[in-house]
């Protein structure tokens, strides 16, 4: 699987300024497009994009577009493809990940006045103020000191950020978008599964993304497809597999990557559990047979 931040720390382009397991702050300089990155976003995150533009696409197939100046605040849980676009000079952007503790914190004295679950908004978007400007300039210098590059500073630096989002972009009701999210709204079953079946994501995953605990989603999958999300998942991915095998020649690699399986080889063995050959064999015999 996967999934963000956890990929970042290692990527090119990426440092840390301030880590505490996947809550951390991390800067990205890249001189060059980077394209079609998929990811399951595990943690919140607000991007703020210092030059550049970022480009995220959603599962409902909404683009998000966040240009130099800009930030989104985008919640966990989100399966997305961003592309990442130096325009005159680097993209530059600094990342914000934090989990439901700290919004905990945040709202124990932030004032929330909508608590209710209807018309969630996907993101916020906001303008990089003069005040959020020099918080992000300030962060950058202070924090390349190795010596403080403690996860005391990095809890409170994420809550310095919160409290200034909300009092900058009040109209905004950060603080009910932040109480809201512990209530994630209904997706409809059928139509997010067979959009979203092919991505490397788990069971609990999908109860995540579509608003269900793991019980309630195994019961309303089962009222909707008549089987296990397990067993249906593995049929629509297998087909898939066959029907890519049958259009084009295509490595084993890519098309289990094409198909939801990061094991490849747990690929090859439910792949020829179901249709009796590898997916090598079933090309040699396809291309035999188209030869004969």
């Amino acid at each position: 699987m996967i999934l963000i931040p956890q990929r970042l720390f290692k990527s090119e382009g990426v440092q840390i300024i301030l880590k505490d397991g996947n809550v951390c702050i991390l800067s990205k300089a890249l001189n060059r497009p980077v394209l079609r990155r998929e990811g399951y976003i595990s943690n919140h995150v607000i991007s703020m994009v210092l030059s550049g533009e970022q480009h995220i696409r959603n599962y409902d197939g909404q683009l998000l577009v966040a240009k130099a100046g800009e930030m989104l605040f985008i919640p966990r849980g989100m399966y997305v493809i961003s592309d990442l676009l130096p325009q005159k000079e680097m993209f530059k952007s600094l990342l914000f990940y934090f989990d439901d503790l700290l919004i905990q914190d945040f709202l124990s004295v932030a004032k929330s006045t909508k608590t209710t679950k209807e018309n969630i908004p996907n993101y916020l978007k906001f303008k990089i103020e003069t005040t959020l400007q020099s918080f992000a300039d300030s962060l950058i210098t202070i924090y390349s000191n190795p010596h403080l590059k403690d996860k005391h500073f990095l809890h409170l630096k994420i809550l310095e950020m919160l409290h200034l989002l909300d009092a900058l972009g009040a109209e905004q009701e950060l603080a009910s978008f932040l109480f809201r999210l512990t209530l994630p709204k209904k997706r409809h079953i059928k139509s997010f599964m067979e959009a979203n079946f092919s991505k490397p994501l788990k069971v609990a995953d999908y109860a995540y993304l579509t608003g269900r605990s793991l019980s309630t989603f195994r019961r309303d999958f089962k009222a909707s497809f008549g089987c296990t999300p397990q067993k249906w998942i593995k049929n629509k991915r297998l087909d898939k597999a066959l029907s890519i095998l049958n259009e084009r020649e295509v490595s084993v690699t890519e098309l289990g990557a094409a198909t939801g399986y990061e094991n490849i080889s747990y690929f090859i063995k439910e792949f020829k559990g179901r249709f009796g050959l590898s997916p090598k064999q079933y090309s040699l015999s396809k291309n035999k047979n188209f030869l004969l």
